[in-house]
Parts: structure tokens; sequence; C-alpha cells
């Protein structure tokens, strides 16, 4: 037995990969799939289980958490903790380019060639960034809540 998908026979038993890469640079439907965007995600309000419970491909924003039966049984709680996550570093800090020693900035190797590690989990590389909390009012806040969290649960796991 075999399915039919696209006129493609796939044998029974065939292991099936999404190409999620390939799906995330596809230029019809981002111009220029090798930059950031930000405005790619302009509108899109809905949650990522959502999305990627979409039965039109057209709707899904990306790939990232897989798809299908395969799809993460964690999706809601990483999401949830991303956004968690980011909006607390945003609040903070500014981030900005790093510098080299003459003081120029220096471009993030964003090539998937030679900006990211290769095997199964792919990390961008080491790269210079310059991190500043944004007041000093901020940093009064996030010494006030380090102390507490080393006192209140750091400490209990205190070798």
């Amino acid at each position: 037995m075999s399915d039919l998908i696209d006129g493609y026979r796939l044998p029974k038993g065939s292991i099936v990969f999404i190409n999620a890469w390939g799906l995330h640079h596809d230029e019809t439907r981002y111009p220029n799939p090798d930059v950031f965007d930000p405005d790619h995600y302009k509108g899109v309000t809905a949650l990522a289980p959502v999305l990627a419970a979409a039965t039109n491909e057209n709707e899904r924003d990306h790939y990232g958490y897989g798809s299908g039966r395969r799809l993460c049984p964690g999706i809601h709680l990483a999401e949830r903790n991303l956004f968690l996550a980011m909006s607390k570093l945003l609040w903070a800090f500014q981030f900005s380019a790093g510098v080299d020693e003459s003081g120029m900035e220096v471009e993030l190797d964003t090539d998937p060639q030679t900006g990211y590690s290769e095997g199964f989990l792919v990390c961008a590389k080491p790269f210079s960034c310059k991190v500043e909390v944004r007041s000093e009012g901020k940093r009064r806040t996030i010494d006030k809540e380090f102390a507490g969290a080393k006192r209140n649960i750091f400490s209990r796991f205190e070798v």
C-alpha cells in the first residue's frame, strides 16, 4: 500500500520530513526571506496553536513547532514562556550590534551556511552584541528581584 501526494507515490513505511527551512524561505510568501522583517507578522494576532492547526497552509506563519501528529505537545507553554521572556528582556535591556576593536559595528552573520552550528539542534554561532540596562530604575528593579530570587529560590539548591 502507498499514498499518492501531488502525483508522487510514497511507498508504505516512507519517512517524510517537513522542509521547515524551505517553507520559511519561500520567496512567493516572503519577498526577502533571508532578512528579518517584523512586518511579516503585522496583523497576525492568532496564537501559534491556532495557526499550527490551520488546514489551509497559507494561514500558517511558521513550522517551528512541527506539524500534524508530530506537533509539539508543549506548544502552548512554549509560546507563553517565549512571550514572557522576550517581553521582560525588551522591557529591561537595549540590544544593539557589538563593536570591534576600532569601534565599528560588527555585522551579524545570518548566512545559513556560515552563521549557524550544524547538527540536530541548530543554533547561532557566538556573535558580538551590546546589551545595556534601559534605565537606573530598571536596574534597581532587576537587582531587587534577583536578590529575592537568590534568597527565596536559588538558596534551596545550593550545595
